[in-house]
């Protein structure tokens, strides 16, 4: 008997994708959920990004559950370089410099002390290029932000009325 096989990424992002657009909400406040969601991806809150963004958006009225899944936009894969570029992009408004290598080698080292030693760690780590990543962060999480607002915000509005003139007619 052989096992089930797992679903693609790509089958698990449609998946995600598929929930998104099915959520009961207005297109406005799943889009700005996104939004929120994508613009706290960036930022240097590692371990709290998803529970950032879901205080966010109950604050401002956005949906909740649509922001979490842009928490992840900065995973064990995407996390290096996004950082970097981040931190690269904070540099140029705070000043101070580090390598893509020695930011990767910190990372690689922190990520080679466990759970907990690794979280005290990588806190410590941030703190001495948090400012430039807070800047380059919100700088990029506004840009991908709104440019995820504005097309998600269309595509749940065309899927919604499609799917309500399909309940119509049936």
């Amino acid at each position: 008997m052989t096992a089930p096989s797992r679903p693609s990424l790509v089958e698990r992002l449609r998946g995600v994708w598929r929930r998104l657009l099915d959520l009961q909400d207005s297109p406005h406040r799943i889009a700005l959920g996104v939004l929120i969601g994508t613009m706290v991806a960036y930022q240097p809150i590692v371990g709290v990004q998803m529970i950032v963004g879901a205080l966010v958006c109950r604050i401002i009225g956005a949906n909740v559950v649509a922001s979490l899944p842009m928490a992840w936009i900065t995973n064990p894969v995407t996390i290096v370089p996004i950082y970097f570029a981040t931190y690269k992009l904070g540099v140029v408004f705070t000043g101070g410099e580090l390598s893509y290598d020695d930011i990767r080698a910190i990372f690689d080292s922190i990520a080679a002390l466990g759970f907990w030693n690794g979280v005290v760690q990588g806190y410590r780590f941030l703190a001495g290029i948090f400012w430039p990543m807070v800047v380059g962060g919100t700088l990029v999480g506004v840009a991908n932000g709104v440019l995820f607002y504005v097309v998600v915000r269309r595509l749940v509005a065309r899927y919604q009325a499609v799917r309500t003139t399909a309940a119509r007619g049936a």
